[in-house]
């Protein structure tokens, strides 16, 4: 029996757009993601591509793998992220009331 990848790509592309972009990771892309991860044999791999060639800034604060199972686990939450990796600060959250 032989299998047949035509019908299954390796990368779900609208599954990685809508989990890079629950991220914040996806705005300003210089391309279609389709175009950036053209070629990966993988989800993973895909993820790596992108963020090395769009996002390579967030190599000196995170680790690659961790990044990608960042993605990979908006990717299977499927929910926006409050505030993404680019774009969140400590002082994010409004003050607490005073009494």
């Amino acid at each position: 029996m032989t299998k047949s990848h035509s019908h299954h790509p390796a990368v779900d592309v609208e599954a990685l757009d809508a989990a890079l972009r629950a991220l914040g990771m996806l705005y300003g892309a210089s391309q279609p993601l389709a175009k950036i991860v053209e070629g990966a044999k993988s989800e993973a791999e895909a993820i790596r591509m992108y963020i090395e060639r769009e996002r390579p800034h967030l190599l000196s604060s995170y680790d690659l793998e961790t990044l990608v199972k960042m993605v990979q686990g908006a990717r299977e939450a499927k929910t926006d992220a409050k505030a993404s990796v680019e774009q969140y600060s400590p002082g994010h959250h409004p003050p607490a009331k005073r009494r």
